[in-house]
């Protein structure tokens, strides 16, 4: 009886340090498209709009794949977490308009992160977090991304090794180029047998950056496929409007995409399009933007 209750114990203990992290499937990407998790987190997926799938592509040796519908039927999926190393997915409807994404999963950790939070000062990003605990670390790797998704390292700080007693840590990335929006940041310890672990993924804004909506549109001339996949900004969650528009201000196409806070990725059909000269125009959250299209 008391193994019994021993076992249930600790089985509690686990689960009460689990992390539910929610990923939003909306028309077309998954919102984050890149999660930082460990061993024991589930991911949640939840349909926003259009008809999608979650399908794994490359998972861990031991761990399970899986394959959902994400549409108005099927509005919520689980993936419990039960393996550490990186698992790919993709929408198989979309996964050729850019619609896949990836999590991380670390196992035991050689720091317990108690805190980690970004402000600005002196107009950059100040990235401050505090260690509880800390067994076996080297050094902490202060990566950035301009798209959630590919980090590049930015600098780098000493750990102070093993501690059971609270750490403080700060970082200022003055190296934020101006015209950037929307920053995402991690922080990589790596411990003193070279094997890395990853934080959560934190967002930064950058407010003095000249507002902008669209950060890329291609391709352009559009090509013989008919399809336009663009990046743009949004403070948060709505539905950016798109109007296509001929040179005799006729409107030819009228859609809208989903957004998240952020980076968001999206694609509009343009199949059938004469050729031409057109004028695509966005507008979201009172923000307005035209641009010249070519169809060959």
């Amino acid at each position: 009886m008391k193994k019994m209750l021993l076992t249930l114990c600790c089985f509690i203990n686990i689960q009460s340090y689990a992390t539910t992290w929610t990923v939003n499937v909306d028309d077309f990407q998954f919102s984050p498209a890149t999660l930082n998790v460990t061993v024991g987190d589930v991911i949640h997926f939840v349909w926003v709009s259009g008809t999608h799938t979650t399908t794994s592509v490359s998972i861990p040796t031991g761990a399970s794949s899986w394959n959902s519908p994400i549409n108005a039927g099927t509005t919520s999926f689980d993936v419990s977490v039960t393996k550490a190393g990186t698992y790919s997915y993709q929408c198989n409807f979309h996964a050729s308009f850019g619609m896949i994404a990836s999590f991380t999963a670390s196992g035991a950790l050689p720091v317990t992160l108690s805190a980690f939070n970004i402000i600005t000062k002196n107009n950059s990003p100040q990235l401050s977090w505090s260690t509880a605990t800390e067994i076996n670390a080297d050094h902490f790797s202060i990566r950035r991304s301009f798209d959630g998704t590919n980090f590049k390292e930015v600098g780098t700080l000493p750990a102070n090794g093993t501690s059971s007693s609270t750490k403080q840590y700060s970082f200022i990335d003055d190296k934020l180029p101006s015209s950037v929006t929307y920053a995402y940041y991690e922080l990589a310890t790596i411990d003193k047998d070279g094997q890395a672990e990853l934080s959560p993924i934190k967002m930064y804004k950058n407010n003095l950056a000249v507002p902008r909506l669209i950060i890329s549109l291609s391709p352009n001339p559009v090509s013989s496929m008919g399809h336009v996949t663009l990046q743009y900004n949004a403070d948060s969650r709505g539905i950016m409007k798109a109007t296509l528009i001929d040179m005799q201000g006729k409107i030819i196409l009228e859609t809208t995409l989903s957004s998240e806070p952020g980076i968001n990725n999206g694609h509009i059909h343009l199949m059938g399009l004469t050729p031409g000269i057109y004028t695509l125009h966005f507008t979201l959250n009172g923000m307005s933007e035209s641009y010249r299209l070519v169809k060959d």
